[in-house]
């Protein structure tokens, strides 16, 4: 991979898991391990410029799941308008890098493995930074997905729960899918596609 381009993460880890009753299913323990954990370590051994993590809902038992990591963690006071707040309030948490492309995440994909997320990261970098790289698996959409920073102040003024997707069909001759072989990209327990 290309090592002239900078790359921060985004984990988006604040939502109050409505759909799972009174259970906060980041907390869910997968395999062993809770689902943020394992959604967020991927992100980590791909050794980004920096990860943000955005947190809201039980957000003290979230950065203690994670405190083994080097991660900065930025609380979202409105994360129970919905997940545009959450990447707003990640966005605007990296800006000051002005890294060459903004990576985001979700922190309820357990599944997601490190050679994902480093192939995303190659394919952003092999069109110079350009594009909106975007994994799916069997034609359906997944994460992470590479935002280059042109795009900052858009997703910074993001509200409620409306997140990137409307960007993505808007600027789709600006994003390239990259095939991969991973249903990890797109196992979220409540749907597929949730940025």
């Amino acid at each position: 991979m290309k090592n002239d381009l900078t790359i921060c993460g985004i984990v988006l880890a604040a939502g109050s898991s409505r759909r799972m009753g009174a259970i906060n299913k980041l907390l869910m323990e997968v395999d062993g391990e809770t689902m943020v954990k394992r959604s967020v370590r991927p992100i980590v051994e791909a050794k980004l410029e920096s990860v943000a993590v955005v947190t809201g809902f039980e957000y003290e038992k979230i950065q203690s799941c994670l405190n083994e990591y080097d991660l900065r963690f930025v609380f979202n006071e409105h994360f129970l308008e919905g997940m545009g707040t959450s990447l707003a309030v990640g966005v605007e948490a990296i800006s000051a890098i002005e890294p060459d492309g903004i990576l985001v995440s979700l922190g309820d994909l357990p599944y997601l493995r490190k050679e994902s997320v480093l192939a995303v990261m190659e394919g952003f970098c092999n069109l110079g930074g350009e594009k909106i790289t975007m994994p799916v698996h069997n034609g359906i959409p997944g994460h992470p997905i590479v935002f280059p920073f042109r795009y900052a102040e858009e997703l910074k003024a993001l509200k409620g729960d409306q997140g990137a997707r409307h960007l993505i069909r808007r600027e789709e001759d600006s994003v390239a899918k990259l095939e991969l072989n991973d249903s990890g990209i797109i196992r979220d327990v409540d749907s597929p596609n949730s940025l």
